[in-house]
């Protein structure tokens, strides 16, 4: 009897633990915000605009600015295995002082005017977040930890 409440304990924990849509909401953008993204980050002609936003360490359980250049490492490996077209995928640090020698304003940005952190990202208390925005300024978020499939699922939310 205690494996099997053991079992369903473990198995419901995993379940929840697996949900991609967890921590995710869906707004749009004012006209204002959509052209002071489009100004400041470089965005053009892609239909989909992706900002991996890293909070203030003040936010996270841990350093999350630790180790940088192996996250750059990794975040390459991470989206090498996806298939995006029509994609700007950008980095945006709110703690400019911790991340001056990664900031090249092409791929990688500071939070300029704490624009996603009290803008997008204001309420969530994590140490990551994707934000996915389409050309007409709609836009689905993570707050938190992702994985491919949560960017997966984010895109699909768009159709």
């Amino acid at each position: 009897m205690k494996k099997i409440i053991l079992f369903l304990i473990l198995a419901v924990g995993l379940l929840s633990f697996n949900r991609p849509n967890k921590n995710i909401t869906t707004e749009k953008l004012t006209e204002a915000q959509l052209n002071f993204i489009k100004e400041n980050y470089k965005w053009d002609s892609e239909e989909f605009l992706f900002v991996n936003f890293r909070q203030p360490e003040s936010s996270c359980h841990y350093d999350n600015y630790q180790n940088l250049k192996n996250s750059l490492k990794w975040w390459t490996e991470f989206y090498s295995k996806m298939e995006l077209q029509n994609v700007r995928n950008i980095f945006v640090y709110s703690d400019k002082l911790r991340v001056k020698k990664v900031i090249d304003s092409k791929n990688h940005f500071v939070d300029i005017n704490n624009f996603f952190l009290n803008q997008i990202f204001s309420k969530d208390k994590t140490c990551y977040g994707i934000l996915i925005i389409n050309k007409n300024g709609e836009y689905q978020k993570k707050a938190g930890e992702y994985m491919q499939k949560d960017i997966v699922y984010l895109i699909t939310q768009f159709d």
